[in-house]
């Protein structure tokens, strides 16, 4: 799989017209997002945009326009036998216009690829054929969505879970969530348990106990302590919710690292002294 040639966020009047009965020999993959006329097989299709082509080797490529500034991105790249029988694996089909609620994710893999393009890093070759690879596996993801949730809303949902993770010690609240996002509540749950296969709670629950554990075995921090960094003001029901998952009091399950620790510190054998001298 090798990029020869990317374009990002390129802007071109509403008179745009593109027409190559063979294509530009090689595959390319085409974003389009701005309102455009796409012909496929002599049929003249018309989109409001956020939508994506890959253009097959050889075939014939017919866009433009429609009535406003064409915005889109691009990558040519070339294929071989391989790496076709990666892209036939991830269910991609080529010259058809495949739309989406919103392709924002995908330009920014191009943003990167373009990036890469003019940089004098001496690993720039690989790291374009990684991030092409990368924006297949994006593109057979947002494909594959048979859900009713947007792309737009999948990728918020995105960034609020690795939030929840990175910062567990934050107010969560299906209420705060769901505002922020500007949905209701119960489509809140209902997306996220869809997307993930995990509620908003249980993730919540679980980014603590992870910091929780990492901050009892680490630290000399007391419970009650503990309990307020990782988001609970009550001692007692950090405690009873710590118990509940892992099976331990928070002091138990300290108490464990450092007899382990203890025990292997102990094991370790001993330097020999030389009695010479």
């Amino acid at each position: 799989m090798r990029v020869s040639n990317s374009g990002y966020n390129y802007r071109q009047n509403d008179d745009f017209l593109v027409e190559r009965p063979e294509g530009v020999g090689e595959y390319l993959m085409l974003i389009i997002r701005s309102p455009a006329r796409i012909t496929i097989n002599g049929q003249d299709h018309y989109t409001n945009g956020n939508c994506v082509i890959v253009y097959e080797k050889g075939s014939g490529q017919y866009f433009g326009a429609h009535n406003a500034e064409f915005i889109n991105d691009w990558v040519q790249f070339d294929l071989n036998d391989e790496d076709l029988h990666f892209v036939n694996k991830l269910g991609i089909p080529f010259n058809t216009i495949l739309e989406f609620a919103d392709i924002s994710l995908l330009s920014r893999y191009i943003e990167l690829l373009f990036i890469e393009r003019w940089s004098n890093y001496p690993n720039a070759e690989d790291s374009k054929t990684h991030l092409l690879r990368l924006l297949f596996f994006k593109l057979a993801d947002f494909i594959s969505q048979k859900t009713p949730i947007t792309t737009k809303l999948a990728m918020s949902l995105t960034i609020i879970r690795s939030a929840i993770y990175n910062v567990p010690e934050k107010d969560w609240s299906i209420d705060f969530i769901s505002n922020q996002l500007f949905i209701s509540p119960s489509y809140l749950h209902y997306s996220y348990k869809k997307l993930f296969g995990e509620s908003i709670g249980n993730d919540v629950i679980q980014s603590r106990l992870i910091r929780s554990k990492y901050l009892l075995s680490n630290t000399n921090y007391d419970i009650s302590t503990i309990s307020r960094m990782v988001g609970y003001e009550n001692t007692k029901h950090f405690m009873y919710i710590f118990k509940k998952k892992t099976g331990y009091t928070p002091t138990q399950y300290r108490k464990s690292f450092s007899t382990y620790f203890v025990h292997n510190i102990a094991s370790l054998p001993t330097k020999k002294t030389d009695s010479r001298k």
